[in-house]
């Protein structure tokens, strides 16, 4: 897997009052590979990274925001490459409301430093750093969203699968989590391809199910058809965005990032902390014994326990209701997320808990 360094982040926060500085949060350890930044500001934002050890050649920014109707946050992100900054490119515009165009990714930024692939910057060289922007649009009553926090994730490069995933740590109490189909009767417009594509939204809405009944919280529990509604992108056309995804759960009251992990014994610790973990995986023919695809070129689905063997036990949303969980042997698994994704996996859960696991 490619390297996802680690470093502290700087907020430049500018408010009526004028701009101040708001660190980040320190990362534990060298291995701590994730920027994760708490802000709580309804203002726009300037973050601007450390150096990245080692490098990057791709980064996907994440948020999680509170958008009032009609206001929306445009997040933007650069890096230095070869001693110059590259532009300013577009990562995302985002708002809960759907239905004023201030939702969507942004197509035809392809340069000589690299291109954006509807959520991820893929540079042609190796970058060392990276700033990132965050312009904040009120809606029409002059309510300001409110950026809670922000996270960019780095890799150096693919991993094509070739990683050696460590020894499994045994049985891991597999973890309530209520068992969704995105098979099921499309939304009237079938937005982003209807039900058939909803893979992403439908292992949203598994995971804040479970939190709703985890926590006590039932408005976290929101229907398959509303979350892809709520995600859906309609310059990509589809409801698989990344960030898009985890701002919606943020937008309900959850918080989340989008990052990339090295192996399943990262995703076991989060398990065994309670915590699921939605993965993206792709799928050539023959890779996935028992999956109801015999390929996919990109596929969301929730890991929520590992048997005594290490074998994975997954809610995978492409199964008919009912037949929704499985298990998938541990090789396989880790081949088809590495190689499929650098290993990119969503991780939603209560705020308070969210600061522990980046």
């Amino acid at each position: 897997m490619g390297n996802l360094g680690h470093a502290l982040l700087v907020l430049l926060i500018a408010t009526a009052a004028g701009t101040r500085i708001v660190s980040g949060a320190q990362p534990a350890d060298p291995n701590d590979l994730i920027w994760f930044a708490d802000i709580d500001q309804p203002a726009a934002t300037l973050m601007r990274g450390a150096g990245v050890p080692g490098g990057f050649k791709t980064a996907v920014v994440s948020w999680n925001v509170r958008t009032p109707r009609g206001s929306s946050i445009e997040v933007r992100l650069r890096a230095h490459v070869d001693a110059h900054w590259t532009r300013w490119y577009e990562m995302g515009i985002w708002s809960a409301d759907g239905t004023s165009g201030t939702r969507h990714s942004v197509a035809g930024q392809r340069d000589a430093d690299g291109e954006v692939e509807t959520d991820t910057l893929a540079l042609h060289a190796v970058a060392d750093k990276f700033e990132v922007q965050v312009a904040s649009h009120p809606g029409a009553s002059g309510a300001a969203p409110q950026l809670r926090a922000l996270a960019v994730a780095t890799s150096l490069a693919p991993d094509n699968g070739g990683s050696v995933d460590p020894p499994p740590r045994g049985a891991i109490a597999e973890l309530p989590v209520p068992e969704r189909s995105q098979r099921i009767a499309t939304s009237p417009d079938a937005k982003g391809g209807g039900g058939d594509s909803w893979c992403s939204p439908t292992s949203v809405s598994m995971v804040m199910a479970y939190w709703a009944a985890a926590t006590g919280h039932p408005q976290w529990d929101v229907d398959v058809a509303a979350v892809a509604d709520g995600v859906y992108d309609p310059v990509y056309d589809g409801c698989g965005n990344w960030p898009f995804n985890v701002a919606f759960a943020s937008e309900h009251g959850l918080a989340g990032f989008v990052r990339q992990l090295p192996s399943l014994a990262d995703v076991e610790m989060l398990v065994a902390r309670g915590v699921p973990v939605i993965a993206s995986i792709a799928v050539k023919p023959g890779e996935l014994d028992g999956s109801p695809y015999p390929k996919t070129e990109g596929h969301l689905l929730v890991i929520r326990g590992f048997t005594a063997a290490g074998d994975v036990i997954v809610n995978d949303p492409y199964g008919e209701p009912g037949a929704v969980r499985r298990v998938y042997a541990r090789a396989q698994f880790s081949h088809v997320w590495q190689a499929g994704s650098n290993g990119t996996v969503y991780i939603i859960a209560p705020p308070d808990m969210i600061r522990t696991l980046r």
